[in-house]
């Protein structure tokens, strides 16, 4: 068994998120990519694994989940094999990193959540944004008070994506489509900036031309207090498009650009009105983040949760009620009417 204090990791696939993952699994400071696994072929998870420096890899995930000197897993495999492979893993006594969504229906998010309690493992959805520096100074400001009372969130993520032959993203039979793909980041945003619970959801979708999966929706989301999120989420329009904006009575922040792959100047612009009156012309206070890699800090985050016994900062629960607003956003733009959540 390798001596070392840091989770040792594999993976559970060579897609091509790989590339965006493993850099950050490579250099978090507590974390050490031990193997790679294909399940079509060795070769595949040689090149893979050399690729990135691990030292062993595996034809086929079973082969290595039975890696006793593994400790955590990232699955970055089909959207509809989620569940089954996070819930071998943890029955393998594996932590795990499991790509969003964890789960293409609440019923699979729950099976998760059984098995993690009965395994004694934690599982962290892959929503690596939670993590920057600005979204968590965004918070932050929130929390001390510097908008006032949160009224309304505007999210908005689009890239255009044109393809030839097989793409899996338009693919129903593997849950394609950008509610599933992009959706789940727009509305844990939302989640994440508005206090309360979320109660209605009022959706449309619209699919391209010769596709058969949603290209484009738009939402509106209802929280306590009548807190509103204005959610619009497309491989339509031209890329790349990300805009977070919060107003609240006393304030308002606004961060333009994903910031998810950590690039440099990411902004946060904000404004705190006070007690003073708002004149044209008053400059707002803008904030800017050197590169940070955060799917880099999501690992650290899991592998110190993992060393440390502390408690991860977004739960399962959390995955369970973002699953249920996605649900949601479906049944509303199938029904053409708002649904209300429990």
């Amino acid at each position: 068994m390798p001596t070392t204090d840091k989770v040792r990791w594999g993976v559970l696939g060579v897609a091509w998120v790989n590339q965006l993952t493993l850099p950050g699994m490579t250099t978090a400071e507590n974390a050490e990519l031990l193997a790679v696994a294909s399940s079509s072929s060795a070769d595949r998870a040689r090149d893979e694994a050399a690729r990135w420096g691990a030292p062993r890899w595996y034809h086929g995930y079973d082969a290595l989940l039975a890696d006793p000197d593994i400790e955590a897993v990232y699955i970055p495999v089909p959207n509809t094999a989620h569940v089954e492979w996070t819930i071998r893993a943890l029955e393998a006594g594996k932590h795990v990193l499991c790509e969003k969504p964890l789960a293409v229906s609440s019923a699979g998010v729950e099976q998760i959540l059984a098995a993690s309690e009965r395994a004694g493992r934690l599982v962290l959805e892959a929503l690596m944004y939670r993590f920057s520096p600005r979204w968590q100074r965004a918070l932050q400001l929130i929390r001390d008070g510097v908008v006032g009372d949160p009224r309304v969130a505007r999210l908005g993520l689009a890239f255009k994506q044109h393809y030839e032959g097989y793409n899996i993203r338009f693919d129903p039979a593997a849950a394609g489509g950008v509610v599933w793909d992009m959706g789940c980041y727009a509305v844990d945003m939302a989640r994440e900036l508005l206090p309360g619970q979320l109660r209605t959801v009022t959706a449309t979708s619209w699919s391209r031309p010769g596709e058969k999966v949603e290209t484009s929706a738009e939402a509106i989301l209802g929280f306590d207090d009548g807190r509103k999120a204005l959610v619009n989420v497309s491989f339509d329009y031209p890329n790349p498009y990300a805009q977070a904006e919060l107003l609240g009575t006393d304030g308002w922040l606004t961060m333009p650009g994903s910031g998810m792959r950590g690039e440099p100047f990411t902004r946060l612009l904000w404004h705190s009105y006070g007690d003073e009156v708002f004149l044209d012309g008053v400059e707002p206070t803008l904030e800017s983040f050197p590169r940070a890699d955060s799917y880099r800090l999501e690992i650290e985050h899991l592998s110190d949760c993992i060393r440390s016994g502390q408690p991860l900062r977004y739960p399962l629960q959390r995955s369970l009620d973002n699953t249920r607003a996605l649900e949601a956003i479906f049944a509303s733009a199938a029904q053409g009417t708002t649904v209300e959540l429990g």
